[in-house]
């Protein structure tokens, strides 16, 4: 997992919903996160408008933040 995939949901989350930087790790439950399914759209949103790209619609879903950023990983570009 590239680091700035992390370091971009760190940063959204704490913007959007005021949760520490250290609390968003890979292993964190979305649900401890307080983050829900309409949350996870808009967060797949905010990437797309961020890298400029497509994610697919989730067609499993993401119980930690490591899983929802394997969904979002692919497809940010590299730097």
């Amino acid at each position: 997992m590239r680091k700035i995939a992390l370091e971009t949901m760190q940063e959204l989350l704490h913007e959007r919903l005021g949760i520490a930087k250290d609390q968003v790790t890979l292993e964190a439950s979305l649900e401890d996160l307080g983050i829900d399914s309409l949350m996870q759209i808009e967060l797949l949103f905010d990437f797309e408008d961020k890298y400029k790209v497509k994610i697919p619609d989730l067609t499993k879903k993401p119980t930690t933040i490591g899983e929802l950023l394997a969904v979002v990983e692919p497809f940010i570009p590299n730097p």
